[in-house]
């Protein structure tokens, strides 16, 4: 009866044991299977995501919004970089405003070349290109002519227009104050008539050079510049003597540039334009 007795016993512990074993088995099994079903994925996932976002280049360049460098057109240009300083709503000092047909009209009387140039190596405050290097000059020109023509002008399409036909047209709204004479020789009669000798003798016509380049400056809107017509602000500029206004308007005086910025103006020009500018101003040159 002991040994029965035993035996019933060893049996038992055996199945308890194998039982536990089995037990210790499932658990095992169906925790891997919880593991495998999509949990070690997702780690697996966000692993390899912080991977490529800790070895990503710390910025990363778009150029033109994602449009190619040279293929922007002029509205897309100028809302992404001249609009800082043309937006209508700006006021940064003799930058002119988009669809401001005023302060555009002595610009635009200079030409589309001169325009061009000025965008392209820089003028008075604004720096080459408007600060955008990577800007090309055709695309350069299409912002131009868009500013321009939604403040009044009338250039060409750069991108159909031969560049001949851009200058000639970029010239329109410069010849007409001077339709009634249009050669320099037969104005200069009428400037001697006027007493201003320079300008006759050289054949250039102040008035043309005055609206075309100076009047943005010297219109009389520039505070600390002496406007056209206030012999006030004239007066002590007239003491120093036409040699002097001669000297300080083609090598520059102060915050002037040297010729008004407008590197293309001969000497004889420069002169003609400061000797209308003092003569409407009270001086008698």
């Amino acid at each position: 009866m002991k040994q029965l007795r035993d035996s019933k016993a060893q049996g038992s512990a055996l199945f308890t044991l194998v039982s536990g074993i089995v037990i210790a088995i499932a658990v095992i099994y169906f925790l891997i299977k919880l593991a495998g079903s999509g949990s070690y994925a997702d780690v697996a996932q966000s692993s390899e995501t912080a991977t490529q976002t800790r070895i990503q280049p710390v910025g990363q360049l778009t150029l033109g919004d994602g449009i190619p460098v040279g293929e922007r057109k002029g509205d897309q240009i100028f809302n992404k970089i001249c609009i800082q300083c043309h937006g209508a709503d700006k006021s940064v000092p003799n930058a002119p405003k988009i669809e401001n047909n005023g302060e555009w009209a002595p610009r635009i009387a200079q030409g589309f070349d001169t325009l061009f140039q000025h965008a392209l190596n820089g003028f008075n405050a604004m720096p080459a290109k408007g600060g955008a290097t990577d800007l090309t000059d055709q695309e350069l020109k299409r912002v131009i002519t868009y500013m321009a023509n939604k403040s009044g002008g009338t250039f060409p399409d750069p991108d159909a227009a031969a560049p001949a036909d851009q200058a000639a047209s970029g010239n329109a709204a410069a010849s007409a104050p001077a339709a009634a004479g249009s050669a320099p020789a037969a104005d200069a009669p009428k400037a001697e008539d006027k007493g201003a000798a320079a300008p006759a003798a050289s054949g250039a016509d102040g008035k043309k050079v005055f609206e075309a380049t100076c009047q943005a400056c010297h219109g009389g809107a520039v505070p600390g510049i002496p406007g056209i017509g206030k012999k006030d602000e004239w007066a002590s500029r007239i003491k120093q003597g036409k040699e002097t206004l001669h000297k300080h308007a083609i090598e520059g005086f102060n915050a002037m540039p040297a010729k008004g910025g407008n590197a293309g103006l001969s000497d004889d020009e420069v002169k003609a334009a400061v000797d209308y500018m003092a003569n409407q101003s009270g001086a008698k040159f």
